[in-house]
């Protein structure tokens, strides 16, 4: 239907610029670090991804908060919805504290790795002063979740660019002037681009007095019906990307163990890797909106159409985004051995990873489809067996054999696809079967979303 790619435009493309601004906000990030210490651009990604491993879990699980958000409002329950909210947002109130108690695993879990004392020390102390970074993000996904819940993804979508660019305004500032191999300043500078939504976002909402006019209590209530959707929907949610981001940080812990010039490269291709993954996010976001509300109506025909117009501008951005960089790649070479102690040897990793990335980009974007569509049906225990089987049961045996085998740059790579593949088949019978469920128990036109 027209009406419902419109709606689909609409609805993402905020979002879909908000992470096109976390993308690039990272590059830039990426670059400046480059440029004032190889030590700080060899810790950061163990320690960042380490942090958003442990904090991940709680963001995850209530931040789909925004998505029950959506079932209740698109089936015409406001109050609910609202309650929903404001349950989600005590709830994060309680876990933020809890991310401090991530210090101790974090200092034990990296002491495993073989890295230099020097590395060592720039993981540690980039992943603790990246903790009140994490306590804010989130509270701005359950912030945000009140709007994007019933549709209202332009103002979210705003106030999110806002912050990246603050944060981009912040690195080019700090991190030059940082001690500690500019890590001090990267994180100080991703602290104050959150902050900056999260007080937009609050203000907005208290400006509203939407809860008094309906008579909904902002008081906590752990017992609440909301309360205890959020959670069950939410845990399975929560996990999944613990144990996706856990073992992806594993994948960089490992290869932060290899020669400086490789992981380098390595960590400059995956920040232009995602741009492409960074905008089908955004797509995902809204489309998880979008078939929530078309869940709550009822409409069948909707979930469909929406489902349908999103595979098709999916395959799209992953065909330009193979074009650029089979146009790009010499340019791309040269930002990515810029600051390579070993010229020659990052120069040759360049070609073979910049292959898997062609490769990767259609199978992993459309697997992160596949989860928001299963995602915005509520079928969040689906999604999680699907990732515990592609990055437990297949990803992380096939890297340790590799691991004790022959570990270099571009094999663990190849088992990064591996894992993409594996979980697009999984995610792909997991929707198939949920549609099925849709088509006997939907009728095939609800209620019209708004």
């Amino acid at each position: 239907m027209k009406s419902d790619s419109r709606l689909v435009l609409r609805t993402s493309l905020p979002l879909i610029l908000a992470q096109l601004a976390f993308a690039l906000n990272g590059f830039v990030t990426t670059y400046f670090r480059s440029r004032h210490s190889s030590t700080a651009l060899h810790a950061s990604l163990p320690g960042s991804l380490l942090a958003i491993a442990i904090f991940s879990f709680f963001n995850l699980m209530l931040g789909y908060a925004g998505t029950v958000f959506a079932q209740s409002d698109g089936g015409g329950n406001r109050k609910s919805a609202l309650y929903a909210f404001i349950q989600s947002f005590w709830l994060a109130l309680l876990a933020c504290p809890l991310l401090f108690l991530g210090i101790p695993l974090a200092r034990f879990i990296l002491s495993f790795f073989a890295v230099t004392p020097e590395v060592l020390a720039s993981e540690m102390r980039y992943f603790v002063i990246l903790l009140p970074n994490s306590a804010l993000t989130i509270l701005a996904t359950v912030l945000g979740g009140y709007f994007t819940g019933r549709g209202e993804t332009k103002f979210v979508g705003g106030v999110t660019i806002l912050g990246f660019f603050v944060n981009m305004i912040g690195s080019a500032i700090f991190i030059p002037r940082a001690t500690g191999g500019g890590l001090f300043g990267a994180a100080l500078a991703q602290t104050l681009g959150h902050l900056v939504p999260c007080l937009i976002l609050a203000v907005a909402i208290i400006r509203r007095h939407e809860f008094a006019r309906l008579g909904v209590s902002i008081r906590p209530n752990l017992r609440a019906h909301e309360t205890l959707e959020v959670l069950r929907l939410g845990f399975p949610n929560g996990i999944r990307v613990f144990f996706e981001i856990g073992v992806y940080f594993a994948f960089t812990a490992f290869i932060a163990e290899l020669d400086s010039s490789e992981v380098g490269v390595s960590t400059f291709l995956l920040a232009v890797n995602g741009v492409v993954y960074s905008m089908v996010q955004g797509l995902g976001a809204g489309v998880e909106i979008l078939v929530g509300r078309a869940y709550g109506a009822r409409n069948r025909a909707q979930i469909i159409s929406i489902s349908r117009f999103a595979f098709i501008l999916t395959l799209l951005a992953c065909g330009i985004y193979a074009l650029t960089l089979i146009v790009g790649q010499q340019p791309l070479t040269r930002l990515a051995t810029r600051s390579a102690p070993d010229t020659a040897r990052a120069v040759a990793v360049v070609a073979p990873l910049l292959l898997i990335l062609m490769v990767k980009a259609p199978v992993e974007t459309l697997s992160q489809l596949l989860q928001s569509i299963l995602r915005g049906l509520g079928r969040t225990p689906a999604v999680l067996f699907s990732t515990t089987i592609s990055a437990l049961v297949v990803w992380l045996p096939v890297y340790l054999a590799v691991k004790f085998l022959c570990p270099t740059m571009t094999n663990y790579w190849w088992t990064m696809l591996l894992s993409c593949v594996i979980s697009f088949l999984l995610l792909g019978f997991s929707l198939w079967r949920a549609l099925r469920v849709v088509e006997k128990t939907m009728p095939k036109e609800g209620l019209n979303m708004v």
